[in-house]
C-alpha cells in the first residue's frame, strides 16, 4: 500500500463520465508523473 492510493475512481460531470475505474498507488519517497495526451483527464484526476 502506498502513501497515496486510489481504487476504482469514477468521476461524472452530469451524465458524462470523465474518469473510469482509475487505480493509482504512489509509494513514499517516489517521483511520479502523469503523462498523456491533451484531454485525457490528467488535470481532472489531480483536481479530484
Amino acid at each position: 500500500m502506498g502513501i497515496i492510493q486510489t481504487i476504482d475512481l469514477d468521476l461524472f460531470y452530469g451524465n458524462v463520465q470523465a474518469l473510469k475505474k482509475i487505480n493509482l498507488d504512489i509509494k513514499a519517497n517516489s517521483v511520479t508523473a502523469l503523462i498523456g495526451p491533451s484531454g485525457c483527464g490528467k488535470s481532472t484526476f489531480l483536481r479530484t
